[in-house]
């Protein structure tokens, strides 16, 4: 904070030096003797150690000699609404006004968070790749290991159809096991985690969200039901497809070559 690093309390003087320059282009540092009305701290570093509150008026006149600057502040109940207004009022003011909203403001953010948002979906893909994976790997598994029973059911007139369609049943069972659990754990923790991230940070004494190092102190929870549908959609068809290829492996199993030696 930087009453703080200054070590000023209500009351105290504090004299600011401000650049200048004149309209003839000559420099002229402004000094102005203020007095500290209060120190507030807002709990982000980077607002605590740059921001300060002033008089309007002193304000004014810390700047360029006859210049006016005026602006007008517009609230919102919705906050993500304000992209639309200030299309809404940028396209009715004159062009002489500049219309700003705190996503503009901070469109470095939104875009590194839209980027942190497309490297988490590739993220959790791969998991997903990953777990398909071991799904092929487990029916393939099991097709080498019940060579013999599924050339004895071939031997009694089971279709390769059929048999494909058993081990596709398997692998769809166990896919959609897990993407079903997946969902409800993942649920379970979105509509708890303001109880679960307490109880991990008093368990391992450690905080998760440093007021020092990120803009939040507490881990937001919004549940958007399209995307779990498209996610757990995505997730499903993974599994699916995992499970082609062992079944067409355990459909072309020969019942001669694999009763050979038995």
């Amino acid at each position: 904070m930087i009453a703080e690093r200054l070590g000023l309390s209500p009351g105290d003087a504090l004299t600011v030096l401000v650049p200048t320059v004149d309209a003839d282009g000559t420099p002229t540092p402004k000094l102005r003797e203020l007095r500290v009305a209060g120190v507030f701290e807002a709990g982000l570093q980077d607002h605590d150690a740059t921001l300060i509150f002033g008089n309007l008026a002193d304000v004014r006149a810390l700047g360029p000699a006859g210049t006016v600057s005026e602006g007008l502040r517009v609230q919102l109940q919705d906050v993500l609404a304000a992209p639309a207004v200030a299309a809404q009022l940028r396209a009715r003011l004159p062009a002489t006004l500049e219309v700003s909203d705190w996503t503009r403001d901070n469109a470095n953010y939104f875009r590194a968070i839209r980027i942190e948002k497309t490297m988490m979906s590739l993220i959790l893909l791969l998991i997903v790749a990953v777990a398909a994976f071991n799904i092929v790997a487990m029916l393939v598994m099991v097709v080498t290991d019940k060579r013999t029973d599924i050339a004895i059911m071939r031997t009694f007139g089971a279709a390769p159809r059929r048999v494909m369609g058993i081990f596709i049943t398997q692998g769809l069972v166990i896919g959609w096991l897990g993407v079903a659990l997946g969902v409800v754990l993942g649920l379970l923790l979105a509509f708890h985690v303001d109880t679960i991230v307490p109880f991990l940070e008093r368990t391992f004494r450690f905080q998760i969200m440093d007021a020092d190092v990120y803009y939040i102190t507490a881990i937001p929870s919004e549940v958007h039901w399209r995307n779990i549908a498209a996610i757990a959609l995505a997730a499903l068809l993974l599994t699916a497809i995992a499970t082609v290829y062992p079944a067409i492996r355990a459909a072309r199993t020969a019942p001669a070559e694999a009763l050979r030696y038995e």
